[in-house]
C-alpha cells in the first residue's frame, strides 16, 4: 500500500487494519525491524534484517494477513482481532510455510485469549515453523499479543506512529491498565478468578429455579430464565461490534437470545438503541443495542434462538479489588438487564 488514500472502501475491519499496518511498516522501516526482533527474540530465534511488509501475499486458501520479508527468512502473521481461532487456518499456514523454498515462520498475534490445540502446538511443523513466545511476557499464551506490539508503536517519536497508536486504541489493542484485572483477557488464571464472582448471580437464578453454568472464557450462561428467553449470556469482552457506544472498552456484556418462534418478543426488541443507569449505582450506565441482523430474522421462520439485543457497560465501572463489592456490581447489572428485557419485550409494554 504505497498510498493509504487509495485504500479500497469495501475492506473489512480486519483487512483495513492489515493494509494500514503494512503502510505504517513501509513508512517507518525501523519499526518493522523492531517488530521482527520482538517476534524472533521472544521465540528464542535469531533475528534478521527486515526488508518489507506485504499484506495478503498468497492467493491460496492459506492466506496470512501480512508477510514480513527478511534477509534470512520470512514471517507470515495471522491476525486475531477477537478471541477466536480456526485450528485449520493455522495448520494450513504451517503446511504452506513448510513448502516454501525460503525459511518461513508463522506468527499468531491476538487481541485476547484464544485456545490452540495442544496437539497442533506439539506437531513437527509447529516445532520448526511456529514462532511461540517462550519468555516471561504473557508466558501462559502460545502466541503474541497486540497490546505488547502497541507498546512498540506508541514509543516511536513519529506522528504517523502516534496516530496509528490511536487507531490501535480504537481497535481495543491497548493494554488494560487495571491493577487487579488487567490481564483478564490474556490469562486463564485471571479469567477463572473473575468467573468465581458470578456465584451470587448463580445463586439468584437458583432461587428462581433457573439453571446457570460457566461458559467459555470467564462467561456465564443462564438457561431459559423465562419461557420465551432461551439464553441470557454474560461475559467480559475487549471488543464489541457496535461502535456508537458511550461506554469505553473493555466491556461487560449481556446478550438476550429469544426463541425463534417468539416473533412478537423479537419485534419488540427490534431497532432498540437506549441506555439506563443502575439504580444501585448511577455511575454504571448500561447501553442496549438491537442485533445487527434483527431485520433479517423477522423474515425468517424458525424456532432457532435469535440474538435479539445486547447490553453493554464499561467493565472498569464493575470490577473491584473488593470481591464482595464486585459480586454485588455483577448481580445488580444482571438483574437490571433481566428486568429491562422483560419490560421491553412484554406484549403489554407500551
Amino acid at each position: 500500500m504505497s498510498n493509504i488514500f487509495l485504500m479500497p472502501q469495501n475492506l473489512s475491519k480486519r483487512e483495513r487494519f492489515a493494509v494500514s499496518w503494512e503502510y505504517l511498516l513501509e513508512n517507518i522501516p525501523d519499526l518493522g525491524q523492531e517488530l521482527v526482533d520482538f517476534l524472533t527474540q521472544r521465540a528464542g530465534k535469531p533475528s534478521s534484517v527486515f526488508i518489507q511488509a506485504t499484506t495478503y501475499p498468497y492467493t491460496t486458501t492459506a492466506q496470512p494477513d501480512i508477510l514480513l520479508e527478511c534477509q534470512d527468512f520470512d514471517i507470515v502473521c495471522e491476525h486475531r482481532l477477537e478471541s477466536e481461532l480456526s485450528k485449520h487456518s493455522l495448520e494450513d499456514l504451517l503446511k504452506s510455510s513448510s513448502q516454501r523454498d525460503k525459511l518461513t515462520y508463522v506468527a499468531l498475534i491476538s487481541n485476547s485469549y484464544c485456545l490452540i490445540d495442544a496437539e497442533l502446538l506439539d506437531s513437527e511443523a509447529a516445532t520448526r515453523y511456529y514462532l511461540q513466545p517462550h519468555d516471561a511476557v504473557n508466558a501462559s499464551m502460545p502466541y503474541f499479543c497486540w497490546q505488547d506490539i502497541y507498546a512498540l508503536v506508541a514509543q516511536k517519536s513519529v506522528r504517523l506512529a502516534h496516530e496509528f497508536a490511536e487507531y490501535m486504541h480504537f481497535m481495543d489493542m491497548q493494554p488494560w491498565q487495571h491493577n487487579i484485572w488487567g490481564n483478564l483477557f490474556l490469562s486463564p488464571d485471571v479469567a477463572n478468578q473473575f468467573s468465581s464472582n458470578w456465584l451470587p448471580v448463580i445463586e439468584y437464578f437458583n432461587g428462581l429455579d433457573v439453571t446457570s453454568k460457566f461458559s467459555g472464557y470467564s462467561g456465564l450462561e443462564i438457561l431459559y430464565p423465562l419461557p420465551w428467553l432461551q439464553l441470557l449470556y454474560l461475559h467480559a469482552s475487549r471488543s464489541v461490534q457496535h461502535n456508537d457506544l458511550q461506554s469505553v472498552s473493555p466491556y461487560l456484556v449481556a446478550t438476550i437470545w429469544v426463541k425463534g418462534d417468539e416473533r412478537d418478543r423479537i419485534k419488540a426488541l427490534q431497532g432498540i438503541s437506549s441506555h439506563f443507569e443502575l439504580p444501585e449505582n448511577p455511575e454504571v450506565m448500561v447501553e442496549i443495542r438491537a442485533s445487527l441482523a434483527d431485520s433479517l430474522w423477522m423474515v425468517k421462520s424458525s424456532s432457532r434462538p435469535r440474538l435479539a439485543a445486547t447490553y453493554y457497560t464499561s467493565l472498569d465501572r464493575v470490577v473491584s479489588a473488593n470481591s464482595q463489592q464486585m459480586q454485588q456490581n455483577l448481580l445488580h447489572f444482571v438483574k437490571a438487564v433481566f428486568d429491562h428485557a422483560q419490560s421491553i419485550s412484554s406484549p403489554n409494554a407500551e
